[in-house]
C-alpha cells in the first residue's frame, strides 16, 4: 500500500495486518509494517496508537520524543517505543527506515526487559540478525505470499529473544578479561594441587578450547604455560629466600616430580635449581 501522509516519499510502502483472535490472545503479531522514505520535514505526532513500534534506521536522522524526553536517532540505530503513550518523530533532513507495530501476549513485558537494559534508542554491534528477521516479517506481504501468523509470531519473538539476551561486545569483553583474572587468582591460590585446564574451563564458563584462546589474548601465555610460569617464579624464590631442599621445593611450588621441576627449571632459567641457588647465593 502507499501512503498517502504528507512528507512520506512515493517510493515508500506499508501494510496492515489483520491477526486472528486466536493469534492475538496467545502470540505476538505485527499490526502494521513498512518501508518508508522520510522527506525532510516529516513529524508525527500521536496521544496514542495501540501497538509498540520496533524501527531500523537505514539513513538518515531523526528525533523521537517520548516519555517527556528528545531522543536523537541516527543511521544503524534501532528504536523501540511504546506507542500506548503519546509520542513523536520527526526530522528537518528525513530519513530512511524499515519499521514495525506490533502488539501481543507478552508483548509489554519483553519491551519492559528490552528498555531496560538497551533503552529506547540503542545499536547492536551487528544488527543482520535482527534485520534479516524484520525482513523475514515483511516479505509475505511484498511479494503477496499467503500470511503465516504463528511463522510472524515466531520471527518477531526471536527478534524481542535476541534483544533481550543482547550483550554489548564491549561488555562481553569486559566479562572475558575478568573470567581471565579470576581463573589466574584460582591458579595461584590452588598452584600446589594438580590444574586441568578443562576444570579451569569450566569455572569460567568456557569451552576448553574457547577459554585456552582467551587466556592467551589476555596474558600472551597458555594457561599451561601460565601454571608452569607461576610455578617456576615461586621456586626461584624458595631456592634464594629458604633452607628448604630442591625436592621439597619442588612440591611446595606444585610439580609433581623432581625431574620434571628440574627439568622446566633448567629449560627456563638455563641452569638447574641447585646452580640457581649458588649463583643467587654468591651474588
Amino acid at each position: 500500500m502507499k501512503s498517502v501522509e504528507d512528507k512520506i516519499d512515493k517510493k515508500s510502502d506499508y501494510f496492515i495486518n489483520s491477526p486472528t483472535d486466536a493469534i492475538t490472545e496467545y502470540f505476538l503479531y505485527p499490526t502494521h509494517l513498512g518501508h518508508f522514505f522520510y522527506q525532510p520535514g516529516y513529524r508525527q505526532h500521536r496521544m496514542h496508537f495501540d501497538s509498540f513500534l520496533l524501527m531500523y534506521v537505514l539513513e538518515g536522522s531523526l528525533t523521537v520524543e517520548f516519555e517527556a524526553k528528545k531522543w536523537p536517532a541516527e543511521k544503524n540505530n534501532f528504536i523501540l517505543i511504546d506507542c500506548y503513550q503519546e509520542h513523536s518523530y520527526y526530522s528537518d533532513t528525513g530519513w530512511e527506515a524499515i519499521w514495525i507495530h506490533y502488539d501481543g501476549f507478552s508483548a509489554r513485558k519483553m519491551y519492559n526487559m528490552i528498555v531496560s537494559k538497551l533503552s529506547n534508542i540503542f545499536s547492536l554491534d551487528d544488527p543482520l540478525p535482527i534485520m534479516n528477521r524484520m525482513a523475514k516479517i515483511y516479505q509475505p506481504f511484498t511479494k503477496k505470499e499467503p500470511v503465516r501468523e504463528v511463522l510472524l509470531s515466531k520471527y518477531l519473538n526471536d527478534i524481542l529473544t535476541e534483544l533481550i539476551i543482547y550483550t554489548p561486545l564491549q561488555i562481553k569483553e569486559v566479562q572475558r578479561a575478568s573470567a581471565i583474572e579470576n581463573a589466574k587468582i584460582y591458579i595461584q591460590e590452588h598452584i600446589q594441587e594438580e590444574l586441568r585446564v578443562e576444570e579451569l574451563a569450566k569455572k569460567a564458563l568456557m569451552s576448553t578450547y574457547h577459554f585456552i584462546r582467551v587466556f592467551k589474548k589476555e596474558t600472551d601465555m597458555t594457561p599451561h604455560e601460565y601454571i608452569i610460569n607461576y610455578r617456576l617464579r615461586i621456586s626461584k624464590i624458595l631456592l634464594l629466600e629458604s633452607n628448604m631442599s630442591v625436592n621439597d621445593i619442588c612440591y611446595e611450588s606444585g610439580f609433581s616430580s623432581a625431574s620434571i621441576f628440574c627439568a622446566a627449571f633448567k629449560k627456563s632459567v638455563g641452569l638447574s635449581p641447585t646452580a640457581y641457588r649458588k649463583k643467587g647465593r654468591i651474588d
